[in-house]
């Protein structure tokens, strides 16, 4: 690794992961008074892409031409998202009650911040020229491959819910879990969301490049070159893991923070198996965000829609094996060809 190379990595840690840190500390306040955190949530997914612009744009090659109209566009976003999110703890407003659903306000203003983002940044990126998106890494390759491995995808996320409704029904001796979640996909709300989510993918996309700009277009394959396909792969899903502590000790859950962490680890390494595959396999960033977006987006759905199905879970220790079995589908493609022995080439 040159040493240009070596400072993009710094800058990289310090924004992905010391940002993030430091931003878990004002969650601390905000989590002991009991406020939702959605909005720390949200803008913690920015900052590996920032990481990653950010290295390029000071210590990039000064030749290469980049989209940096798109790659500011990203940073504003971010700065903004920043400070709603500290604005949140500092001047709390307390949610509207819809009924039975709670909004917070700040998490609302900042939803449109992220729509706003990813429509100009979404142009922008569009605009700038091949060259600029191919030395970005935001080429449209491998299509082909990839909406047949977003569908793959898509089957192995309902398998895995309906695995693990099994097994928890089976632990508990129940059906609950098992209709909760028939419940849900037959619901013709839950038929209309999960038929706009290509739509509203577009309206909140920038997000999901947030992550996956850092951990799959750029730290995927510095880690497969140092460490193999198969260890490199398995090494960013524990990374990944790590990156998620303050959201599983504050967000996902209030008293079950250990466990939380220990599933959290298994998810991380069982989907960075497969969207390292997928990455593999196209070459494009694009359909890794798609298939983050639908992840997050699915399972809010079949666990009741919304964004507060996703906090204050109750996870066991009984049911982490559960949750292990759940995504042996995903770890199983460790074993692809594509995951050969050796170093991942550049």
């Amino acid at each position: 690794m040159s040493k240009s190379e070596k400072k993009k990595l710094w800058i990289f840690i310090a924004v992905a992961y010391g940002v993030a840190y430091v931003m878990n500390i004002v969650m601390v306040y905000g989590f002991k008074k009991e406020y939702d955190l959605s909005t720390f949530v949200a803008t913690q997914m920015m900052y590996p892409a920032c990481g990653v612009i950010l290295g390029k744009m000071i210590f990039g090659d000064k030749e290469e031409k980049l989209p940096k109209a798109g790659y500011i566009t990203v940073l504003v976003t971010t700065l903004i998202m920043v400070v709603m999110s500290l604005m949140s703890v500092i001047f709390y407003i307390k949610p509207l009650e819809m009924g039975v659903a709670k909004v917070d306000i700040w998490y609302t203003a900042l939803s449109v911040v992220i729509m706003i983002g990813s429509i100009v940044a979404y142009i922008l990126f569009w605009i700038c020229g091949k060259e600029q998106r191919i030395n970005s890494g935001l080429q449209r390759s491998g299509m082909g491959w990839g909406i047949a491995l977003i569908v793959v995808f898509v089957i192995m996320l309902f398998a895995r819910e309906f695995i693990y409704a099994f097994l928890k029904d089976l632990l508990d001796n129940t059906n609950t879990n098992m209709d909760s979640l028939l419940s849900a996909i037959s619901e013709p709300q839950s038929l209309l969301s999960m038929a706009l989510l290509p739509v509203n993918f577009f309206l909140s996309w920038i997000a999901f490049f947030g992550e996956e700009y850092g951990w799959r277009y750029y730290l995927q394959p510095i880690m497969q070159k140092k460490m193999g396909k198969r260890l490199g792969v398995l090494v960013l899903g524990i990374v990944w893991a790590v990156w998620h502590l303050g959201a599983d000790l504050m967000y996902y859950t209030r008293e079950y923070g250990i466990q939380m962490f220990i599933c959290q680890i298994i998810t991380c390494v069982a989907i960075a198996i497969y969207w390292g595959y997928v990455y593999m396999k196209t070459n494009n960033v694009w359909i890794i965000m798609f298939m983050h977006f639908l992840n997050n987006n699915l399972a809010a759905i079949l666990n009741g829609g919304g964004n507060d199905s996703l906090q204050n879970q109750v996870v066991t220790w009984s049911e982490i094996p559960f949750h292990l079995v759940s995504v042996i589908i995903f770890i199983l493609f460790i074993f692809a060809p594509l995951y050969g022995n050796k170093k991942q080439e550049g």
